[in-house]
């Protein structure tokens, strides 16, 4: 295990040897002391840990020490604590962003490109207005150094990505293919839509003589939390970006008297990044006539060291019709769990109801608060969903300290819906699937969107 991760770590930072020095702050007694801070929180905190086990996380850990007091800068040491948590697969137990490190994603000397995975491929879906000519949307990324994409991605990208499902993965991994510091190069090969192959060295840097940011081609949409406006005067379309705190509830009440007026609704929570599960919640009151909302259900983690240290002398044969000494053997094996009381929602509002024919529109950025958001969605018969697979990944997040001001986050909440079935690690599925198009991305069109508007003109 220790050669494998060792080859990964050489071949991602050949370029820091080339391109520049970055700093390098931290003694191998506090590289070890954040990893180390890691393996405990993780193994402490951790909701999944079941999935884990201690056994491989220990091993893990163990492989890890050497190779952190090798690294020889500060963003070699946290691209291998990002590894190590990636190898949860969960998509609240990450890294934060290294707060002593200036790292690049999409930005190039003469171009800013962005990336993500369409029909399976690693697809441009954004570039800097003067350049969309030369590098044409829906060009398909087909080689990086001298490998094909997917090895490239196989091997440098995806074990540092912290998600909970394999489409987020894949996603992200297309999205930051190119993370990296000031100065890296990467020559890289593309197909376009009429098939023609361009080569091109990018380096990560920006033209002082050009503004910054630049004009981009398809240009970035509002990033308000809360938006409305109309479609055939009869349609209203509602955006929620975010269920942070009760400002949204606010801004979504000051939507109210717009929202009164549709015959139909579309709500897109495309973007919504999550929050407070009851800031959605609060929202969802006013569209369904249900006396009490069923959300999802939850646990977590338990811990009593008394029984961890009785737990330490017992043998799974020994719990058979014991239940203090299951629940201690458990505990030992970090796999005791508390189950919380489970209550629906009471929906007191007194205000009018949105009863109408309503869309949601749902995809891969629809993430942990606007998850729980569509839980009690299912048991209304005016919504339907159409877009893709939501995020899969949900719970209380716990962030603990690492040196150097460096953040560390583990996920505290397992969440599933009321009848036990899972949506964290699969993601919630849409009734009507809308499956971004290489096609949609040339011609800017958005797919889902005009699946709903067409499906509610019909109905």
């Amino acid at each position: 295990m220790t050669n494998r991760y060792r080859i990964l770590l050489i071949a991602v930072l050949i370029p820091l040897r080339i391109f520049g020095q970055v700093p390098n702050t931290f003694t191998d007694a506090e590289k070890v002391y954040g990893l180390s801070k890691i393996w405990k929180e993780i193994e402490y905190n951790y909701a999944y840990f079941e999935k884990t086990g201690t056994e491989k996380w220990d091993s893990l850990y163990l492989s890890i020490i050497k190779l952190v007091q090798e690294t020889k800068n500060d963003y070699e040491y946290y691209k291998e604590l990002e590894r190590f948590i990636a190898f949860l697969q969960d998509g609240h137990t990450r890294l934060g962003r290294f707060p002593n490190v200036d790292r690049w994603t999409t930005v190039y000397k003469d171009y800013l490109i962005e990336f993500d995975r369409i029909e399976d491929k690693v697809i441009v879906t954004r570039i800097n207005l003067k350049k969309k000519d030369e590098i044409p949307l829906g060009s398909e990324l087909i080689e990086v150094n001298g490998i094909t994409t997917e090895k490239h991605l196989a091997k440098y990208v995806i074990p540092y990505i912290a998600a909970s499902t394999d489409h987020v993965r894949n996603s992200l991994a297309a999205q930051y293919i190119f993370d990296g510091l000031k100065y890296m190069e990467y020559n890289i090969k593309l197909r376009t839509p009429e098939n023609e192959i361009k080569t091109l060295k990018l380096i990560h840097d920006w033209n002082k003589e050009d503004k910054f940011p630049p004009e981009v081609y398809p240009p970035y949409k509002s990033r308000e939390e809360v938006q409305f406006k109309w479609f055939d005067d009869q349609i209203g379309y509602l955006v929620i970006n975010s269920f942070k705190d009760s400002s949204i509830v606010l801004a979504f009440k000051e939507k109210l008297p717009e929202l009164y007026k549709a015959k139909t609704l579309i709500i897109d929570i495309r973007e919504n990044s999550g929050g407070n599960t009851e800031i959605g919640l609060e929202i969802f009151k006013y569209l369904t006539n249900d006396k009490y909302i069923y959300c999802h259900k939850s646990r977590s983690r338990k811990h009593f060291s008394h029984n961890k240290a009785n737990g330490a002398r017992l043998s799974a044969e020994d719990t058979i019709n014991a239940a203090w000494k299951k629940e201690a053997f458990l505990d030992y094996h970090n796999k005791l769990y508390t189950d919380f009381d489970y209550e629906p929602y009471l929906n007191d509002l007194n205000a009018k109801r949105i009863i109408i024919p309503t869309i949601i529109l749902i995809g891969h950025n629809t993430v942990s608060a606007a998850e729980d958001f569509l839980v009690p969605v299912k048991n209304q018969d005016h919504i339907k969903t159409i877009g893709e697979l939501t995020n899969g990944s949900t719970g209380t997040l716990y962030k603990f300290t690492l040196p150097g001001g460096g953040t560390g986050y583990t996920c505290t909440l397992q969440s599933y819906y009321p009848d036990g079935s899972e949506f964290v690690g699969v993601g919630i599925k849409p009734d009507i699937e809308v499956k971004r198009t290489i096609n949609g991305i040339i011609n800017i069109k958005d797919e889902a969107l005009d699946k709903a508007l067409k499906y509610l003109r019909e109905k």
